[in-house]
């Protein structure tokens, strides 16, 4: 074979190469995006299962249920153990919410499961009008970011 020929042959391997080396990168790209889909959605099924124990819970359980839904309301006249226990409940599904807050800044859940958890927290901030127990009692323990998302919340009560 002449010079000629070896260096067509030479040129025609790196032509090869390069496409192979493309295609290699795209596959690789849809890899990542497929891991990453996935494991957005095995954390949604961990956050499912880390609320469903707590929630089956309050289900069974009538004197947890009243504390759950009447705490705030009552909680003058809760002795202090209820007390203790109520703030409980509170810490834990904040803490909850904390953990999807982070998640989801991180890239790990999907948007729209985090805006319905989203809707959840207004609610829960709400309802159980943590107001009364967040900047003496509860705010220091919350990372700063999640923090201010609950005070934004809070303040449009």
């Amino acid at each position: 074979m002449s010079s000629a020929e070896l260096q067509a042959l030479a040129s025609i391997a790196t032509l090869i190469q390069t496409v192979f080396f493309i295609i290699s990168v795209f596959f690789v790209g849809y890899q990542i995006r497929e891991h990453n889909r996935l494991t957005r959605t095995a954390n949604t099924q961990s956050l499912v299962a880390l609320a469903s124990p707590f929630l089956l819970q309050l289900s069974q359980d009538r004197n947890l249920a009243d504390l759950w839904v009447n705490g705030t309301k009552n909680y003058a006249t809760l002795d202090a153990v209820d007390r203790f226990r109520y703030k409980q409940l509170l810490f834990w599904w904040l803490n909850l919410h904390e953990n999807i807050f982070y998640q989801y800044h991180s890239g790990l859940v999907d948007q729209q499961m985090y805006q319905g958890w989203q809707v959840e927290l207004r609610a829960f901030i709400q309802d159980k009008q943590l107001s009364l127990f967040w900047d003496q009692e509860m705010k220091h323990f919350f990372r700063t970011r999640f923090r201010q998302v609950v005070e934004s919340m809070i303040r449009r009560t």
